[in-house]
């Protein structure tokens, strides 16, 4: 499955800007993502987008939190008015009101999203119009089969995570991305592929907003390109975010460095190596 960071849809993705390039047509990507607990989750996820040279991030939650995310990076423009995706709840305590309701506005925008950590929870499934990724790790699914009215321990979820990413991505109506040291991608339209080994230096906190992030822009350079995102190429963009990810944690840790700020910073080399 390495293999797929060299196919022609990859490399289209992560294709060098050329002289025609401006801003938007290197794709324009929302995050409603962090809270006061978490602020830095906003912090992983934009700086994933950066690595893979996205042309807009824009960044939507409440006065200090965007004033946190700006200051760190100036470049990103607050509201999400110029976004084409969306990556929506990384990093968001349940406990932070206003960002909630941030995040419950976004998912009613019907833009292409990865809907994450604690969006997973507040989100509609059937009431959302646009095309989606859910990224629920073992403990998130648990949480999702029991809102369906499914008793099954994450236990359960990891030993037969085929048949049960599956069985999400129906109970939802779109794509699943459920992470693991093996992930596992199901959605509407193709059979469940896994994808790993993955690096296991990525066992650690804010991988998971640095990977929803990554693959959100990926979903906002296909959408510049062609103007379309189907579910094989969610499925396709988060193939290529988890490689490019694990990619990452390997070479940071040959380096002795470790930790997910670390991680992202060597995304960009690995598109550059592969």
């Amino acid at each position: 499955m390495s293999s797929f960071l060299d196919s022609e849809f990859a490399t289209r993705l992560l294709k060098k800007p050329g002289p025609l390039d401006n801003k938007y047509t290197r794709g324009s990507v929302g995050f409603v993502t962090g809270s006061r607990q978490y602020p830095g989750a906003a912090l992983l996820g934009i700086s994933a987008a950066f690595e893979v040279e996205i042309g807009i991030v824009e960044y939507l939650g409440p006065e200090a939190l965007a004033n946190f995310v700006i200051s760190n990076r100036p470049e990103v423009i607050p509201g999400i008015s110029k976004s084409k995706a969306l990556v929506v709840g990384s990093g968001v305590s349940p406990s932070d009101e206003a960002q909630l309701a941030y995040v419950q506005s976004a998912l009613t925008l019907g833009l292409p999203m990865v809907i994450d950590a604690q969006a997973l929870q507040v989100a509609s499934f059937e009431s959302l119009t646009g095309p989606f990724l859910a990224t629920p790790h073992t403990k998130e699914a648990e949480r999702l089969f029991h809102r369906f009215g499914i008793e099954r321990t994450a236990t359960e979820i990891a030993a037969n995570s085929l048949v049960n990413a599956q069985e999400l991505a129906d109970l939802v109506g779109g794509t699943v991305l459920l992470k693991g040291s093996i992930s596992v991608i199901a959605g509407p339209g193709f059979h469940a592929v896994e994808v790993g080994p993955l690096s296991p230096h990525l066992a650690t906190a804010g991988t998971g907003d640095v990977l929803a992030g990554l693959i959100a822009a990926l979903f906002a350079k296909q959408i510049a390109q062609e103007g379309h995102l189907t579910p094989t190429q969610i499925r396709d963009c988060a193939i290529i975010g988890n490689l490019l990810l694990s990619g990452a944690a390997e070479l940071a840790a040959q380096h002795g460095e470790f930790g997910a700020s670390e991680i992202v910073k060597k995304i960009s080399e690995v598109i550059r190596c592969r």
